[in-house]
């Protein structure tokens, strides 16, 4: 194949971070606009690279009030939030899964040493998007279902060094109520 003819458009969608809007021209009078992600839960860490955390983002069709995709993927902060994929090292130790439940929600499913965390992703009446999971509050109570504010991601160590994951920890919203806690996993 000769790289002389594959249009130049292809390489500036390839090179385009998802965040960004992406404007390729249809044809030489049409420019049709790629959808923008919406960043739904940015989740920190207390491990790693103090200027890397995961976020979960969203591609909604606002005319058909549909939620189109979810992904879970590094942040860059240091680089202008540019996204970056898990990568296969990681991918082997975390498993990621998405499953469509409706045309407006996907569950983000994250299973890891030993634990198993969903996040369900949802586009609501209003248009906006938000992420949704169980949690066990800091008073003793179960929510069965809390809006995420925040979210950090901490982890297991053995002698100081992380090696798991202990748990994440969210800041939730039970209709007006404020939720402190952790999420919810279920032992795989």
């Amino acid at each position: 194949m000769n790289l002389l003819w594959i249009p130049a458009q292809v390489f500036v969608v390839a090179l385009v971070s998802p965040n960004e809007p992406v404007v390729v021209p249809a044809t030489a009078d049409a420019v049709v606009e790629a959808p923008v992600a919406i960043e739904v839960v940015r989740i920190k860490r207390d491990f790693g690279k103090s200027y890397v955390d995961m976020a979960i983002d969203a591609w909604a069709d606002d005319k058909a009030a549909r939620l189109d995709a979810t992904r879970l993927w590094w942040v860059d902060t240091s680089d202008a939030d540019r996204r970056k994929p898990l990568g296969r090292l990681m991918e082997r130790m975390v498993h990621l899964q998405y499953r469509r439940i409706s045309g407006g929600a996907i569950t983000v499913v994250v299973a890891g040493d030993g634990k198993e965390f969903t996040f369900t992703v949802e586009r609501g009446s209003d248009g906006k998007v938000h992420a949704f999971v169980p949690v066990d509050a800091d008073d003793g109570r179960h929510v069965a279902r809390c809006r995420i504010d925040s979210a950090r991601l901490l982890a297991r160590r053995v002698l100081n060094v992380p090696i798991g994951i202990a748990r994440i920890a969210v800041t939730c919203r039970d209709g007006a109520n404020v939720v402190q806690g952790q999420v919810r996993h279920r032992e795989v």
